[in-house]
C-alpha cells in the first residue's frame, strides 16, 4: 500500500523523507519487521517502542512512526505523531481497507456482566434473522467460524483483520466486548459506534488504571465513539458511574435497573436453581421470558440486551425467543451428574462479581453454601483480602484456592486473600486447585450448593508463565462421576 494512503486520517506533526513510496507490511512489534514495512512505537507499558527502532530498521523497515523526533538513515521516512497507539490503530484499518466502515458496531463496557450480555445481545439479533458477529472474552463466533480466545479486545492488525474476515463473510453487526484496557490503549480508536452499553463499574484492573476514576474515563470513551446522528448509550440506572457517562458524553440514552426507576424495569422475577423467568417492562411493550441463563443479576445483562435489540428494531418477540435460547459457557453453569447436591461454575473473578454470584446462589440454595475461589497471580492485589470478606460472609463455608497465579508465588496470593477474613470465619486454604474442587465436592451434602469461581470457561490454568489444560468444569465432572462409583 502507498504511504500517503497508509497514513489517511493519522495526525502529523513533522516528516523527513519522502511520502510517496510503497509499503509492504506494518508491525508495532520490532521482530517481525520485513523489508519494506512501517514499523510504529509508542511509549508502552513496561517499554518504550522508540529503543526498538534499530531493530526495526536492521530487519528493513523504511518507514518509522513514532512520538518524539528521531534521526533517520537516508532513504527512511520518519513520521512523528502525537500518539502512536492512535497512529497504529488507524493505519492498521488503512492497511485492512477500512472493514468496520461495512459494520454496524455494538459495544459492551462494564466490570461485570459484558460477556453474558453480548451473548444475550447476539442470540436476539440472530432470532430476528440479523447478521450478526460476536467478539470477546470466550472467543469470536461469525457466520459458522469460531476464532479461539486471546485476549478480550483484541490488537489493532489482528482487530481489523477480523473485521475483513466477518465483513467479507456477509456479517452486518459486530457485538463486542470493550475492556478499559483496549480502550485505554485505544485499540479501537478511529471505529464507530451504532451501541454502546455500560453493565457497571466497580474494583478491578487497579494495577493497571491506578484509580477507579482512571478506571472509569476508560470504559467513557466508548460513548465517546457513538455514531453523533444515532448512537444510543444504554446505562445501567443502579449504577451511578452511568451519571458520569451521561454528563460528561451527553448521548442520546436509554437506561436499565431493577431497583431504580428506569426505561427498561423487570416484574414478577422469579429466581431458583432451574430457571430466572421476570417480565421486561419496555418503551415497545412487555416481554415474558423464561431464562437458562441462572442468578438474579443476569437480570441486568438481559434487560441491557433487551436495550440492544429494540435499538435496532427486533421484534418483542425476536427478543424474547432471543433471550430464551442463550447459553454462555462458564457463568452460572450447572455441572450435573446426578449428584444430590447442586455444583455451579462462574467466571466471576472481582469483589462485585463474587458478591453478585454467592448473593444469587444463597437466594437459591436450600442446604449450605461453599465458594471455592482465588485470585490471580500479578494483578490488583487491593481485591483479593475484600473477595476473602465477601466469601467467608455470605457462604457458610470457603475453600480458598489457587485461580490463575502467572508468575507470583501462590501462597502470597492466599495470604492477601486470609488478611480479609474475619476471625470467626469457616474455610480451608488449599493451594491445589484441583484437590481443592475435589474437597469441596467431598464436603457438600444433599440439598448443598458449592459455587466455584474465578475460571468459568477458562480452559487452562496459568502458573509460572505457562498454561496448563485446566477446565474447572471438566475437574468437577470428574470428581462428581467418582463419587457416583462409590
Amino acid at each position: 500500500m502507498n504511504l500517503h494512503r497508509l497514513l489517511q486520517g493519522v495526525n502529523i506533526l513533522s516528516s523527513t523523507g519522502g511520502l510517496d513510496k510503497d509499503i509492504t507490511g506494518i508491525a508495532n512489534d520490532s521482530r517481525v519487521v520485513q523489508p519494506g514495512y512501517a514499523f510504529v512505537c509508542y511509549e508502552g507499558v513496561n517499554v518504550d517502542g522508540h529503543t526498538f527502532i534499530p531493530q526495526a530498521l536492521q530487519n528493513g523497515a523504511t518507514t518509522i512512526i513514532g512520538e518524539r523526533p528521531q534521526p533517520m538513515p537516508p532513504g527512511v521516512t520518519y513520521i512523528q505523531t502525537p500518539n502512536g497507539r492512535i497512529a497504529f490503530s488507524i493505519i492498521a484499518a488503512n492497511w485492512h481497507e477500512n472493514p468496520a466502515d461495512r459494520l454496524k458496531l455494538i459495544g459492551i463496557t462494564g466490570t461485570n456482566g459484558k460477556t453474558s450480555t453480548a451473548h444475550l445481545a447476539h442470540s436476539i439479533f440472530k432470532a430476528a434473522g440479523l447478521k450478526s458477529g460476536f467478539m470477546g472474552t470466550v472467543g469470536t463466533y461469525y457466520a459458522d467460524v469460531f476464532v479461539p480466545p486471546t485476549i478480550t479486545t483484541l490488537e489493532p492488525l489482528t482487530l481489523h483483520k477480523l473485521f475483513r474476515d466477518i465483513a467479507d463473510a456477509g456479517v452486518d453487526y459486530v457485538i463486542m466486548e470493550t475492556s478499559s484496557q483496549g480502550l485505554a490503549q485505544y485499540r479501537l480508536a478511529g471505529l464507530t459506534f451504532e451501541t454502546a452499553v455500560f453493565t457497571n463499574l466497580t474494583q478491578d484492573h487497579l494495577d493497571y488504571h491506578q484509580t477507579m476514576e482512571e478506571y472509569l474515563n476508560a470504559k467513557m470513551m466508548l460513548f465517546q465513539q457513538l455514531n453523533p446522528s444515532h448512537g444510543l448509550a444504554i446505562l445501567n440506572a443502579d449504577d451511578p458511574a452511568s451519571d458520569s457517562i451521561r454528563h460528561q458524553t451527553n448521548p442520546p440514552s436509554l437506561t436499565f435497573g431493577v431497583e431504580h426507576p428506569a426505561d427498561l424495569a423487570v416484574s414478577n422475577v422469579e429466581s431458583t436453581l432451574k430457571q430466572l423467568s421476570f417480565v421486561a417492562d419496555t418503551p415497545a411493550g412487555k416481554i415474558s421470558a423464561n431464562l437458562r441463563l441462572l442468578g438474579d443479576y443476569n437480570l441486568y445483562n438481559a434487560l441491557a440486551a433487551i436495550g440492544v435489540g429494540l435499538h435496532h428494531n427486533c421484534s418483542l418477540e425476536a427478543i424474547q425467543a432471543g433471550l430464551e435460547s442463550t447459553v454462555v459457557p462458564g457463568r452460572f453453569e450447572l455441572v450435573d451428574r446426578g449428584q444430590p447436591f447442586a455444583v455451579v461454575v462462574d467466571y466471576a473473578h472481582t469483589p462485585d462479581g463474587l458478591e453478585n454470584l454467592l448473593t444469587a446462589a444463597r437466594k437459591i440454595t436450600q442446604g449450605s453454601l461453599i465458594c471455592v475461589f482465588g485470585c490471580g497471580g500479578d494483578r490488583d492485589r487491593g481485591k483479593r483480602p475484600k473477595m476473602g470478606k465477601i466469601s467467608a460472609t455470605i457462604a457458610d463455608h470457603s475453600v480458598i484456592t489457587s485461580d490463575n497465579p502467572r508468575t507470583e508465588a501462590p501462597d502470597v496470593i492466599l495470604a492477601d486473600i486470609v488478611e480479609g477474613l474475619p476471625d470467626n470465619a469457616s474455610y480451608d486454604l488449599i493451594q491445589d486447585r484441583q484437590t481443592a474442587i475435589g474437597h469441596a465436592i467431598k464436603l457438600a451434602k444433599p440439598g448443598d450448593l458449592v459455587t466455584i469461581a474465578g475460571k468459568g470457561h477458562e480452559p487452562y490454568q496459568e502458573i509460572n508463565g505457562v498454561r496448563f489444560d485446566f477446565d474447572d468444569r471438566e475437574v468437577t465432572a470428574k470428581f462428581l462421576d467418582q463419587l457416583k462409583s462409590h
